[in-house]
Parts: structure tokens; sequence; C-alpha cells
């Protein structure tokens, strides 16, 4: 049987530092309250009330939105944003990740509202010295301060782990994951993304995240990725024994990324930058394709607009779904192994078609992984994207919630348009030993 708080010891000791009071839902510290949304309070609250067992998934989405559907990477979200708020030192250090299943806490008791006063202060029962008094105070003071320098700390990024791997078959591949365990997983399963697919002359990085895979991929040139052959494919767990066989009898039917058009009538829109990802859901492929229009708005700030497009039923031609803003900062450095780091913050999220119009214009429902895109930017409040591969034209992002996708800069971008984004296309083409024909393609 799960652990209960007894109501006399509703205060859980997550820390030396952090105490959680079940019975006010409050998070805090000996300064003071600290802030926990909704969603924050009840999936806190639900894995200190079970602690030490595992808590699934599914159950701590349906108390974290009761009487909403969510996808679960706002429960990602929401763990990563309490292990932020918990200063943990290293993923899990708190909150830990049974894969595939749940997660779980260990706190270290429960207390009284008397024990914890008697843990953080003076006894009640005993009056101490003057002299004493002084040093407890001082004490307590120089804790405090210790505690306020942790939460004006400014925020580590997260570790990925990451290695890259040349095979005899001039196949360069980057497997890459924010959690130990995916990553462990990985690398132990790598022949499944080798053999099967039966690959050569290669760019390929895969990323893994619980159970969703994502695996952006390109033909290699004497100077880098060849434009018309990049892709990006979003699939769970369940696809990873038949995504190559899949995957050879589609790619060939997509057109290039460059020559997507949106429009009914087959005329392109001209933009800053077009991106898409391809989603495998229940051995069925569809497209997500989108635009965005950005505007350099200060020093390393940008307000991106973007338009995203479905396709119909046979998938010949792309028809405007959604309009989403997102305003983002590029960081003053980045972890290894991304060239740039951006923190963005979503602004708005708008559908711009009905159920009844996307019927009657033969686009299909979304499926479980991509409706994870849509949900991803109404329940957050930020998220973050890497740059993990740039050239000419062309640059791959991995994003908190989006995965991988390929963004392209149109030929035609106007100049204006242009500087807004040299700062993100310009320079090296990797932190990673990528190697190419001619190298100097990566300067």
């Amino acid at each position: 049987m799960p652990k209960k708080v007894k109501a006399s010891a509703h205060i859980a000791q997550i820390s030396d530092n952090f105490f959680f009071d079940s019975q006010k839902k409050t998070l805090f510290t000996i300064l003071g309250n600290v802030s926990l949304n909704r969603a924050e309070k009840e999936v806190l609250s639900q894995l200190i009330d079970q602690s030490p067992n595992m808590v699934s998934k599914e159950e701590l989405l349906s108390v974290g939105w009761a009487r909403k559907e969510v996808a679960e990477t706002s429960l990602f979200q929401t763990i990563r944003t309490l292990r932020i708020k918990l200063k943990e030192e290293e993923v899990g250090q708190f909150i830990k990740l049974v894969p595939r299943l749940g997660y779980q806490i260990n706190i270290q008791g429960c207390l009284t509202s008397d024990e914890y006063h008697a843990l953080t202060n003076t006894p009640k029962h005993k009056k101490p010295h003057s002299k004493v008094k002084i040093g407890l105070v001082l004490s307590l003071i120089l804790a405090a301060i210790t505690v306020l320098i942790g939460f004006l700390a400014s925020e580590d990024p997260i570790e990925y782990k990451y290695k890259l791997v040349n095979d005899e078959k001039n196949n360069t591949l980057v497997f890459l994951s924010m959690h130990q365990d995916d990553f462990d997983y990985l690398l132990q399963a790598s022949d499944i993304f080798i053999t099967p697919g039966n690959l050569s002359n290669k760019l390929m990085f895969i990323h893994k995240l619980d159970d969703n895979f994502s695996i952006a991929i390109c033909d290699k040139t004497p100077t880098g990725c060849d434009i018309d052959t990049a892709h990006a494919i979003s699939f769970k767990h369940s696809q990873l024994s038949t995504v190559w066989e899949l995957l050879g009898n589609y790619l060939p039917k997509v057109p290039a990324l460059a020559a997507m058009n949106v429009l009914k009538d087959n005329t392109s829109v001209q933009s800053g930058v077009k991106s898409y990802n391809i989603f495998l859901e229940d051995g069925d492929f569809t497209i997500s394709l989108s635009h965005h229009f950005a505007n350099l708005v200060g020093e390393g700030m940008w307000l991106f607009t973007s338009i995203n497009y479905q396709p119909n039923a046979d998938q010949s031609e792309f028809i405007a779904a959604s309009l989403r803003g997102v305003r983002s900062i590029m960081a003053d450095s980045s972890p290894m192994p991304f060239l740039i780091t951006m923190k963005n913050y979503p602004e708005y999220f708008s559908s711009v078609l009905s159920p009844d119009d996307k019927q009657q214009l033969g686009i299909k429902p979304l499926g479980d992984h991509e409706s994870q895109t849509n949900d991803f930017n109404v329940d957050v409040d930020e998220y973050t994207s890497y740059l993990l591969y740039r050239q000419d034209q062309l640059q791959l992002w991995l994003s908190e919630g989006y995965e991988f996708h390929w963004f392209i800069k149109s030929k035609s971008i106007s100049k204006s348009d242009d500087n807004v984004f040299n700062k993100l296309i310009k320079g090296k083409c990797s932190m990673l030993p990528i190697k190419f024909e001619n190298e100097t393609n990566c300067l």
C-alpha cells in the first residue's frame, strides 16, 4: 500500500532545504514559499503522497490536468520545471523516471509542525541562553543566504548525453538524449538503426526521450547535407521494428522540403524559413509543414509568427490549419553538442480550421503523437530549442516537445529578412567532428 502522509505529520521533507505541506500543497524553504502552478502542485503532491512508490504517467496526467486531455509532453515539462525548482544537481536526484512507466520521489520523511520548527528553529520547550540565541540566529541567516544564492544562481542548462559514430559505410551517426537510461538504450540498440536500413553515405541524428524517438537524416555530399534528402521523422517505440521498412517505401515519394508548396493553386508562399517533420503512427505517415516569419525585435531576440499546414487525404496539397506566435531569446552560451540555445515563450496559438472544415477539405485528424505539438504550445510557458547542425540554407533544430525539425531558408529571401537569420545561419556547421570531403564547409 502506498505510504499516506498523516494529518499530524503533513510536512514532507524532500531535501535539507525543501519541504512540502501536503495539506496546503505548498513547496517552501526557510526563506518562504516556492511558486507552483496548479499542475506542478498536483503532480508533486501525488508523488509525495505515494512515495516511495512509482506513480504512473497516466495517473499523474489525470491529477495534474483534471477534466482536460493533454499530451504526455505536458507532464514531461512539469517534471522538468519541478526538478529546476527543487534545484536538482543532476536529473533524477529527487524525482526519478521509471522508464516507460512513470515517476517516483524519495522523501527524507514527514514532519509535524512542531517537528519542522524544531528542525529549523529553536525548540519551543527550551529557553536558550542569549549567546546561544545569537549563534543560532546567525546560523539561520547564513543558511538563508546559502539557499538564496542557490535561487539567484542562473539556471543550469540540461546536460545532454551524446556520442558520434563513423562507420565503414561513410555513415556519421549522432546519438543523444537528456536521460542516461534513454541514451544507454540508443547505444545498445544502435544496430536497429543501422542494419535494417542498409544505410550508406548518411548523416543521421537519433534522439530518444521516454517512449518518443526522433530521427533526422540526409545524404552526405562533399560539402554537407543534400538539402533535397533532409528528412525528420518522429515515432513511438512501438514503431521501432518497422520504421526502416516503412520509410524505404515512403521517403522516395516525399517532395523535397525546398519544393513543398502550400496553396491549392500550387503557388508557393515565400517566407523566411520553412520547416517540417514527418510523423509515423500506426504504420501511416503524415507531414507537418510550417512557414516562419521573423522580426528581430532586440539584440538576440526574435518574434516568430508561424503558419502550420496539414496535408489533405492524398497529401497532394497543404492547407493552413493553425497559427502560432513565439518570442525567442538567444542564450549567451550553449551546452555541448549544440551551437545555439534559444529560450522560447509561446504568445498565442489559434486553429484556423474547424473540424467540419477539415473534414470537407479531406484533412485527417491529428494522431496522438502529432497532436503533442499543438498541446505543447498551449500548455507550457516556455521551452528550449537547440541548434545542432547548420549549413548554407539548411539547419537542424532539436526542440522540447517538437523533437527534430529541418529548417530551410529560401534562396529568394529578401535582403532585410536575410539579416534576421544571419546570426542563426552563419558560423561553423557543428560542434561535433562531422566530416565531409570538403571539411572547410564546417568553418
